[in-house]
């Protein structure tokens, strides 16, 4: 039988490219629907190519309509993330692990973002060890990387993860996450410096909490003791805040496999932006809603 274009089939890969954010809403908003009528289209080919010296059909699947469309919607439900200005493409996915996107990405990261996005097969531990060295690198994170991160989650065990703050996850991970982004937020606001936290303390943190969350703890002190001379208020807020999580907290974990770093950065991000979201006098990047490509391109 011929196969026809469809318009909107064949609209839902530019979304992978280029998402427009009010088709996004609309694709998140619609319920899920197994069998739809497309005429005589009721399956999308899909070729993958690579050209080199000769054309070569790398991969092809025949997969359902239904199946692809309620893939897509999950590929974008699963990024969804407090901060985020717009819709992340697989390229802005998988250029955020690198400082130079342009120059540095590979392929195969691509290929794993395609393949969850349109298959819905796990993001490969490959991807997560390269986004977490990269935040290491920078110190910190960006919107887009939280995006990533919160879906290598969701790829891995199909588990719930929330758009924002998740006051009833009490993972170690993800606690040591939420209390280093409060103990980077009291010097800020101590001494309204530069130099971040997590610009210093970031990788250790995250890998080897133990080893550092003692020394984080005791600087804080001398932190909040200045802030409560200036604002009480905010002095109260971040003792509570940090009160609250070593609560939670049995003892500080002494290594963080890959699983946990991601963790740990989803609870750093969710912190941070819960922290700032009222305050106009913000570190620099904490909100990060700063231009796409300057983020993910740049890194920097």
């Amino acid at each position: 039988m011929e196969r026809q274009n469809d318009p909107e089939t064949t609209s839902m890969f530019t979304f992978l490219s280029d998402p427009d954010p009010v088709a996004v809403r609309r694709i998140l908003s619609s319920p899920f629907k197994r069998a739809e009528n497309h005429g005589s289209l009721d399956r999308i080919c899909i070729l993958a190519l690579s050209n080199k010296a000769r054309m070569v059909v790398r991969d092809y699947e025949e997969p359902p309509v239904w199946k692809v469309k309620n893939q897509i919607r999950q590929f974008f439900d699963a990024q969804q993330i407090v901060g985020a200005p717009k819709p992340a493409s697989i390229y802005s996915l998988a250029a955020c692990m690198y400082h130079d996107g342009r120059k540095e990405m590979q392929k195969e990261d691509v290929q794993d973002w395609m393949n969850w996005a349109i298959y819905g097969k796990r993001l490969s531990g490959r991807i997560i060890a390269k986004m977490v060295k990269r935040i290491q690198a920078r110190g910190g994170m960006a919107w887009i990387h939280a995006a990533a991160i919160k879906s290598w989650l969701i790829s891995q065990k199909k588990e719930e993860w929330t758009v924002d703050l998740d006051q009833a996850r009490v993972t170690p991970a993800y606690l040591c996450g939420r209390l280093f982004a409060v103990l980077e937020a009291v010097p800020y606001e101590a001494v309204k410096g530069n130099e971040t936290t997590a610009s210093r303390f970031y990788a250790a943190a995250s890998s080897t909490p133990r080893t550092i969350f003692g020394l984080l703890m005791r600087n804080s002190k001398w932190h909040l003791s200045k802030i409560s001379k200036e604002n009480k208020g905010y002095e109260v807020r971040y003792q509570q805040r940090i009160q609250l999580l070593t609560g939670q907290l049995k003892e500080f974990p002494a290594v963080l496999d890959l699983q946990g770093q991601a963790e740990f950065a989803l609870g750093y991000y969710h912190e941070r932006q819960d922290i700032y979201k009222k305050k106009e006098n913000m570190p620099a990047d904490a909100a990060n809603v700063s231009d796409l490509n300057k983020t993910v391109v740049e890194g920097e």
